[in-house]
């Protein structure tokens, strides 16, 4: 009895153990064609120049896709330009429509003969095309002044730069910026600058006649 019992026990888990390694042959062997890939294809694809904003609804691009035939561009996951590559692989393109605000760009490479392709990084690219504001709270144009430093103020947009005659100026989290400027006698004009990130600029002259105090 226990030699009957013994060989019942290990005969049945040979069959499982089997059963579960004959399961386990046909599920590789099905995984094994599903995922069959050209581990030999070498290819890249690389964006070299994007804008991050601009004041164009186009913009061009330029970069190189190696080993591969064509590349689709896509704006707003939308195809908007498909073109064959030459044999250096190198591409420069313009594209258009543009959205007012953030667009998302990016472009797929594909080789027609090995079946593959590369899909680059998402690119968001800020299209913006008006100017921005820029308000001067002091001083006031064709004012005079007995003091030979007289504070320049105002308020601009946010993320925009500001120059006085030419020299960079602080710009705070609201748009505020302020600073000082020396005076020649006479009549001095005061160029203020406002330049956003897309290279919309607008620009004000004040004029201020400095006069010494007798």
């Amino acid at each position: 009895m226990i030699i009957f019992y013994f060989a019942f026990t290990l005969g049945i888990k040979l069959l499982i153990d089997a059963s579960i390694f004959i399961a386990n042959l046909g599920s590789r062997s099905r995984d094994n064609g599903s995922t069959v890939k050209n581990t030999s294809f070498l290819g890249n694809i690389d964006i070299e120049n994007i804008p991050s904003a601009t004041n164009s609804a186009k913009m061009l691009i330029s970069g190189s896709a190696l080993n591969f035939d064509t590349i689709d561009f896509y704006l707003n996951d939308v195809k908007v330009k498909s073109v064959d590559l030459n044999s250096s692989g190198n591409f420069s393109e313009e594209i258009g429509d543009l959205e007012p605000g953030n667009n998302e760009f990016f472009a797929v490479a594909k080789s027609k003969k090995s079946n593959e392709k590369k899909k680059t990084n998402k690119f968001i690219v800020v299209y913006k095309a008006t100017k921005p504001k820029l308000e001067i709270t002091s001083p006031a144009n064709q004012s005079k002044s007995y003091k030979q430093n007289v504070t320049v103020s105002g308020r601009t947009d946010k993320e925009t730069f500001i120059t006085v005659n030419g020299a960079p100026v602080v710009v705070d989290a609201q748009g505020n910026f302020q600073t000082s400027v020396k005076l020649s006698e006479g009549e001095n004009k005061i160029e203020i600058v406002a330049r956003d990130i897309a290279d919309n600029t607008e620009t004000q002259v004040v004029t201020v006649t400095y006069q010494k105090e007798e």
